[in-house]
């Protein structure tokens, strides 16, 4: 499972071949959530308060098109 991106200790992962829609899977200690790529929408989530949401959500906004480019790179058939 490639290491997208890392902020912090948060880990962003895209596991190649998932399933659509395209989103990311962000892992932490004790915490877990999963993000869809395109409206960078918080749709499961356990361990991280609304504050870190808030904050994950601008970053991940803010690296929309490394996170486009690599959905398409681990999703090319």
């Amino acid at each position: 499972m490639p290491v997208i991106l890392i902020t912090k200790n948060l880990k962003i992962y895209i596991y190649p071949k998932d399933h659509d829609p395209p989103h990311v899977h962000v892992v932490g200690p004790d915490c877990e959530a999963r993000f869809y790529i395109l409206s960078i929408e918080c749709y499961q989530s356990y361990g991280f308060s609304r504050k870190d949401l808030k904050r994950l959500s601008k970053f991940l906004e803010e690296n929309i098109d490394l996170l486009v480019q690599a959905w398409e790179d681990y999703h090319e058939e």
